[in-house]
């Protein structure tokens, strides 16, 4: 009974079969995706050790799914509550809460009816074998083989059944492929046929290709949009015809598109703009009252800069029409978060043998309130609650600049900085307060660079934080300058921080705490440098380029280039102000290459991966990093075999201590390791140079339940060998934090393990357990572990998001 359960055929009907088993075969040149997606019935999922587990949910939903049951359910509520809002109604209550409850709980009675209850809705039916449904399926792969120049391709289907199950087979003969034997363009409008030949080297379609129906399909749509950037605004596709015509061998094909005329003159027309009139009060009749560079400008009762706009702006008077940048014109306008709207038309009739350019838009609300309450979880702790508030004002000085504050304040459980293993509640508020300006804002004349650029934005800010925890209470006074832009295809997206400035203050440390920042101090760790006051001032940039990663139908992806400068404001002004004031002060590069790519294998399944380099130089007096500025490795995000921030330096681990914090010795006088022991990650560890790679295989097991397998390898090392002073109470890590080149690579930590995700569209939940395979605490040679034979060898991961 086990098996049948696993595979659901204990929920077939007597005459009903399971589809168990289904491929393609004889596939040579065809797309063999391609062909799998023209299939409409496909077996069930089956999870490793599990089986058909969408089916079994599925199957149980349908087992307990009465639609009359339901419809009854309903019609008993409506009447009850119509009567309900009746007796109000004839004591002249409202009935707008009552209203809206029929409105919602009917809502879900008609999902219910549609979609079925949870479970169905969140399993997958069973594969029940359906002749039509393969027949069906056939056609339409042998239609798809036709429109790929496969016109005597050929689909027989074997079938075997055992059973209850069906194994069956598409098998392919594919037969000859026809090719473009001839190509032409035909047109009798000297105008566009000599911009399509200027062109023709981007054409899709081209003379000894293969033959493909959506080749034509898309070739049609590049020259409707070729022609319509270049003027000619009342062209569209439908004027473009093919005729494919068989070469005397009938295998090869002749095909000739053709450009028809617009049916009231000989030429299709290019267009130029005259002007522009931008109406910012709504769709109303327009009342011209300012005017800048020849665009015309309605503000109504809502005055904004017109220099500002203009600036932001991709067509101008006397332009050729082109449909591109009226599109990029309006993601422009809706990009500056001030409009509800932006339409944007052209009209030939409000001023005789003239091209006049509407521009309508309406203003958002000048305040903007949000609020967000929420509880903050931390594993293994106690939730605690958190309020953020923001407020936001447009157009505050009339330039269309944004100003917002921002406050939030919260407690929760979090994990002491010296032990992973202990929890403490934290305090923290704090506020921001930001003004953005929709262009670049520069000493000079920036007019043109903001028309060239594309969502050009300048942003200061200033904010404040506090954090109360037994350890300590901190609080840091922060203020930033710089820049954003990115490309028209929203691709490549570029950060420039001009200056970013930090005045960190500790007005209160615990004297164990104190005690363990000190003995760190002594073997090379700085974070007590972190509860020094501090001045940490930078210059940073970073680059993204972002081809829709993440996509489920092509291979996608994704790359972050980082650099920072820190102390740069030093450099130009000298220190002697911050020496003055016994301020600690840093001098840093820093730099680091994330890049991930996501290689879809059908349309639930893909493969993922991850390589993250990054490193970081001090050269200050105190060569020193600011602790925030370190690298980490080790958790959700990282290596998820180790705990957050725990992995690393390299091969070095920590000494085992008595319950007085003293180290414990063996029989030689040799001080003993503890690699595997609750106290031996409890210690954050920073490192200078970081190295990460990540495998994952994700796929559905059903609904929004998704399953990944994982491979995380990397580390963290320090650009310097740390010591303990010969005359050290405590020697808490050993050495072997160092980075070296002719070693490194036996220093990679390697996890792996398993993780269910909850994918609700809005936010995916994840829970990952990674297992130690190798640790690079150990010993040369005893580095590479069994499965489950070690304390701490596995560790559970609860995040929010895909981890890359």
């Amino acid at each position: 009974m086990l098996g049948s359960s696993c595979t659901g055929v204990k929920y077939l009907q007597n005459e009903e079969k399971l589809l168990y088993k289904q491929s393609i075969e004889g596939v040579e040149k065809a797309e063999k995706d391609e062909l799998a997606s023209r299939i409409t019935l496909n077996p069930n999922i089956r999870v490793p050790f599990l089986g058909a587990v969408g089916a079994m949910v599925y199957e149980t939903g349908k087992n307990n799914y009465d639609s009359a049951e339901i419809l009854s359910d309903k019609e008993a509520f409506i009447e009850k509550v119509n009567a309900e809002i009746e007796k109000k109604e004839s004591k002249g209550k409202s009935t707008k809460n009552l209203s809206s409850r029929r409105e919602r709980k009917i809502n879900r009675f008609d999902k219910k009816l549609r979609q079925g209850n949870l479970r169905m809705r969140t399993g997958t039916p069973l594969a029940r074998y359906d002749s039509m449904a393969i027949a069906t399926s056939a056609r339409r792969m042998t239609n798809y083989l036709k429109s790929r120049g496969f016109r005597q391709a050929e689909i027989k289907i074997s079938t075997e059944v055992k059973k209850k199950k069906v194994s069956q087979k598409f098998i392919i003969k594919e037969g000859a492929q026809s090719y473009i034997d001839s190509l032409a363009v035909l047109t009798g409008d000297p105008v566009l046929r000599q911009l399509i030949q200027a062109h023709q080297e981007e054409a899709l379609v081209q003379k000894g290709d293969t033959y493909n129906e959506d080749l034509l399909i898309q070739e049609r749509d590049r020259l409707e949009l070729l022609l319509k950037n270049n003027g000619f605004y009342a062209f569209n596709k439908q004027f473009i015809e093919y005729q494919i015509e068989f070469a005397p061998d009938q295998e090869d094909l002749w095909v000739k598109m053709i450009v028809n005329k617009p049916a009231e003159r000989n030429v299709h027309k290019s267009y130029e703009i005259d002007s522009i009139i931008i109406n910012t009060n709504g769709n109303t009749d327009v009342q011209l009252n300012q005017g800048f560079e020849g665009v015309s400008y309605n503000f109504g009762n809502t005055l904004y800069s017109s220099k500002v706009i203009d600036s932001r702006l991709k067509i101008s008077p006397h332009d050729v029409y082109s449909v591109d940048d009226v599109i990029n014109t309006q993601k422009q306008l809706l990009n500056m978060d001030m409009f509800r709207f932006v339409n944007i038309n052209f009209d030939t009739t409000l001023v005789e043998d003239q091209f006049v350019a509407n521009i309508y838009t309406s203003p958002l609300q000048k305040f903007q309130l949000t609020q967000e309450v929420g509880l903050n979880v931390t594993q293994g702790g106690v939730p605690g609650p958190f309020y953020n508030v923001s407020l936001k004002n447009r157009n505050t000085f009339q330039g269309s600049e944004i100003m917002e504050l921002n406050g939030f304040v919260g407690i929760e459980d979090v994990a002491a900085a010296t032990d992973q293993n202990s929890l403490f509640r934290s305090l923290q508020y704090g506020a921001n307060l930001s003004l953005t300006f929709p262009r670049f804002m520069l000493p000079f004349n920036a007019r043109p660079l903001n028309r060239k650029a594309f969502n050009a934005k300048s942003r200061l800010s200033m904010g404040f934080s506090f954090t109360n925890r037994p350890e300590y209470i901190r609080s840091i006074l922060n203020g930033s300058f710089g820049y954003t832009w990115q490309n028209t295809a929203g691709t490549r997206n570029f950060k420039f921080n001009l200056s970013e400035i930090n005045l960190i203050d500790t007005d209160r440390i615990s004297d164990i705490f104190a005690e363990q920042l000190d003995n760190l101090a002594q073997q090379g760790n700085t974070l007590a440098l972190a509860f020094l006051p501090s001045f940490v001032s930078s210059t940073s940039f970073t680059a993204t380029f972002n081809n829709n990663y993440g996509a489920k139908t092509f291979s996608t992806n994704y790359l972050s280039v980082f650099g920072e400068s820190g102390g740069f404001i030093q450099n130009i002004v000298g220190t002697g102000l911050l020496r003055n004031n016994e301020l600690e002060f840093y001098k840093f590069l820093k730099f680091q290459v994330d890049f991930r790519r996501n290689i879809p294998v059908s349309d639930n399944r893909s493969m993922v991966f991850r390589a993250n380099f990054g490193y970081a130089l001090p050269y200050g007096d105190n060569d020193a990093l600011p602790y925030e500025k370190f690298f980490f490795a080790g958790g959700s995000n990282s290596n998820r075999a180790w705990n957050p921030r725990r992995l690393g330096p390299g091969s070095s681990f920590p000494y085992l201590l008595d319950e007085n914090g003293q180290n414990v010795v063996d029989d030689n006088g040799e001080l003993v390791p503890n690699r595997t022991g609750r106290q031996s990650f409890r210690f954050e560890q920073p490192g200078e140079i970081l190295l990460e790679f990540n495998l994952e295989w994700r796929d559905n097991i059903t609904g929004f339940l998704d399953y990944a397998f994982f491979l995380d390898a990397g580390n963290v090392w320090r650009i310097k060998e740390f010591t303990a002073p010969e005359d050290a109470e405590i020697v808490r890590v050993s050495e072997g934090g160092k980075f070296e080149i002719d070693s490194f690579y036996k220093e990679i930590a390697i996890g792996a393990g398993f993780g269910l995700r909850f994918d609700f569209d809005f936010l995916v939940f994840r829970l990952d357990i990674g297992h130690k395979i190798k640790d690079p605490r150990f010993p040369e040679g005893k580095r590479w572990l069994m499965p489950f034979t070690r304390r701490g060898q596995t560790v559970w991961n609860i995040g929010v998001g895909y981890p890359f």
